[in-house]
């Protein structure tokens, strides 16, 4: 009666080139093959290439069973099926219809971790997905587009804010606003209002900005537009630099807020002096301003009473 377990019997290791047998080194490639130096792999390498196989199989199976790796290499085995995969393959071979054993076989043979074909699409279907990604590599550019222009509005220190929001600065004769819009939006969906002591920003119907202005401005020479995503908000100060208000000087051209009363991330905290009065950045004096030769706000004043007189 033969036995139901024949003791494996291991071949003497011995040089495939020269059949020595000390110092000897596996193949790193097929892990089947032994070499006494550099000099005998090389030297025997055109015989050994066309049987050279990496197995990934045996390969993880090296460290934990030993013997089972080194009986797929000797037999050239590169996958083992699972019971589940024996039936359906045998499904395969004896159905009328769908896939063949062949077309079952080529998806599992032969690969470190068997998986089916890929699936097949027709022609529409291609174009269809090839839209589809083409449509959201458009969006993920523009969103990336938006954020660079967005991180691109510097705000200097001491004569602006970065809240989550909005952005703002101003130099002495300017308050400049900027609001990153969202994706996809329409312009008709932006609505802006100036007024002298007014602003209100609405963006698809929702309020962004608005309120009371910390200070008057001429809105005659404020304007706003949407560029690259971004809607910038320019308002030309009433009360600026070469157009006091009566009896005002440059510190009084300064804003602290856009609005009136605006919270305090949305602020700018100006230090106390001696003299009791709220200390001008030095940055401010050396900002750009409006020099135009145009009438300053007195002149406005005269000429608004003659037109009243009239």
């Amino acid at each position: 009666m033969a036995a139901m377990h024949t003791p494996e019997t291991l071949e003497a290791k011995e040089c495939a080139n020269c059949g020595a047998t000390d110092g000897l080194g596996k193949c790193s490639r097929c892990h089947s093959a032994y070499f006494c130096s550099v000099k005998c792999q090389k030297a025997y390498w055109p015989f050994h290439k066309d049987i050279c196989r990496r197995n990934d199989f045996a390969d993880a199976l090296e460290a934990t069973e030993p013997k089972f790796a080194r009986w797929m290499r000797k037999h050239g085995k590169q996958a083992v099926l699972r019971d589940d995969e024996v039936d359906r393959l045998e499904r395969a071979g004896n159905a009328t219809s769908g896939f063949s054993r062949q077309e079952v076989m080529e998806s599992m043979y032969g690969r470190a971790n068997p998986i089916p074909l890929q699936p097949s699409y027709t022609a529409e279907e291609r174009l269809a997905v090839a839209h589809r990604d083409e449509d959201e590599a458009v969006n993920r550019r523009a969103v990336t587009d938006r954020e660079r222009r967005w991180a691109s509005v510097e705000i200097p220190p001491a004569l602006g804010v970065s809240t989550t929001a909005y952005k703002w600065k101003q130099n002495q004769t300017f308050v400049e606003i900027y609001f990153q819009l969202p994706t996809n939006l329409p312009t008709r969906a932006v609505v802006v209002s100036i007024e002298p002591r007014r602003l209100h920003v609405s963006l698809d119907g929702a309020d962004k900005l608005s309120g009371e202005l910390l200070k008057e401005v001429d809105v005659d020479g404020s304007t706003w537009f949407v560029s690259d995503g971004l809607l910038h908000i320019h308002l030309l100060k009433r009360n600026r630099r070469g157009h006091y208000d009566d009896g005002c000087t440059n510190n009084d051209t300064f804003w602290t807020s856009v609005l009136y009363k605006a919270p305090a991330n949305e602020s700018l905290a100006l230090p106390v002096g001696n003299t009791g009065y709220a200390i001008v950045p030095t940055e401010y004096f050396s900002s750009e301003y409006e020099f135009d030769g145009g009438p300053n706000a007195h002149a406005y004043k005269k000429r608004g009473k003659a037109i009243k007189a009239r």
